[in-house]
């Protein structure tokens, strides 16, 4: 009797025996498993050091604001009002603050990535305090950089707060006045997750479809007995996707255009030639995880490991520092919210197009490399 129930436990246990052999085989699977904490906490640390302030900054969190004080009043006695709401600006809203004489520069400073925002002390600012009258303050943002825009008001609203309480005013004598500029006409929000989602879209869509180009291509194997070449075969696949991202981001565009109603500060021209090096990238990405992968679901998850981390690291959702000038997706999104809402050139942002185009080069080469080492496919 105890060995007929012992049978099922020793079926099990064998199972389970044949299964964890089958893994520890998996090298990918593996790597995968282990790799995904790892470099979760590696980007997190990234992240976090990104976000340190620099030397003598204090604890500005590394967002730089420019103050514009243009109030003449001196009613309060034996002080400054807009000098004092300045040092809680610089205090409680964690920002490093540039003082400026005229808003067109602050204005072109914040147009060229020089500041992360700006503030108008109106005339009458003390007065207005003094006299218990409510007084707003303008906070000028980015329309290209929801992040900041949120990190920015926040600050001067805590600022607003602890330089009520410092002076024992209750009401709410002072607000801010947010101005996003740069914004397109029409639904601001649409336009600006309508981009992400663009992006997003053109970049893992494509990555994704192309995580199979190499591994699941079973004829491929004959294929290469002929006189074809890997190289051919690799050209030959990444333009494949290439022209079908360039085909989706016509798709993308109009769609994002027209549904919402949006007028953008670009062209239709540079909107597209922007999803196409969107799409590139996806492509070149998609055909890397699949010359690395050794079976289809290696592919698989290999490619949801990459959307989790690209999702995480996108830039949208935490600030991300450094790493938004070199994550693919991260540069694609800049350069399409830096065209579509701020009316930039392609010239005027040639640095990022290098970056992005310097890492489809780069991973294509890499990719060509390890495929070519691949005796076989398996």
């Amino acid at each position: 009797m105890a060995e007929i129930l012992m049978k099922p436990y020793r079926r099990i246990w064998s199972l389970f025996k044949k299964e964890l052999r089958t893994i520890a085989k998996d090298k990918m699977a593996l790597v995968m498993i282990f790799l995904l904490p790892f470099v979760s906490m590696i980007s997190l640390s990234i992240v976090v050091g990104q976000s340190a302030p620099p030397p003598g900054m204090g604890s500005t969190g590394g967002k730089v604001v420019g103050v514009l004080d243009l109030d003449t009043t001196t009613d309060f006695p034996g002080q400054d009002l807009s000098e004092n709401y300045t040092a809680a600006l610089r205090e409680y809203g964690d920002f490093y603050i540039i003082m400026y004489n005229n808003e067109s520069k602050a204005y072109w400073d914040l147009y060229n990535y020089k500041i992360d925002g700006y503030i108008v002390i109106p005339d009458g600012f003390e007065h207005n305090l003094t006299e218990n009258i409510k007084t707003y303050v303008e906070v000028h943002v980015s329309a290209t950089d929801l992040f900041t825009q949120m990190k920015v008001i926040a600050g001067v609203e805590t600022a607003n707060m602890m330089f009520r309480l410092h002076h024992g005013w209750i009401r709410s004598e002072i607000l801010p006045y947010p101005i996003i500029e740069f914004q397109p006409k029409g639904d601001y929000t649409a336009a600006q997750f309508g981009g992400f989602i663009c992006v997003f879209s053109s970049y893992l869509g494509i990555t994704m479809t192309a995580a199979q180009a190499i591994v699941g291509d079973v004829p491929l194997r004959r294929m290469l007995l002929t006189p074809t070449t890997k190289m051919e075969v690799m050209i030959a696949k990444i333009t494949a996707y290439l022209f079908l991202g360039f085909l989706q981001s016509i798709v993308l565009v109009a769609l994002w255009i027209n549904m919402f109603d949006i007028s953008l500060n670009t062209d239709f021209l540079t909107l597209t030639i922007i999803m196409a090096l969107s799409a590139l990238s996806g492509s070149t990405t998609g055909i890397l995880i699949s010359t690395l992968s050794n079976s289809r679901l290696q592919a698989n998850q290999a490619f949801l490991f990459l959307m989790f981390a690209t999702l995480i690291l996108s830039g949208f959702f935490i600030d991300v520092g450094e790493l938004n000038n070199w994550l693919p997706m991260n540069l694609a999104k800049d350069i399409l919210l830096s065209t579509a809402f701020k009316g930039l050139s392609l010239w005027d942002i040639g640095d990022k197009i290098i970056r992005l185009i310097i890492f489809c080069f780069a991973s294509s080469l890499f990719s060509l490399i390890v495929f070519w080492r691949k005796e076989a496919i398996e």
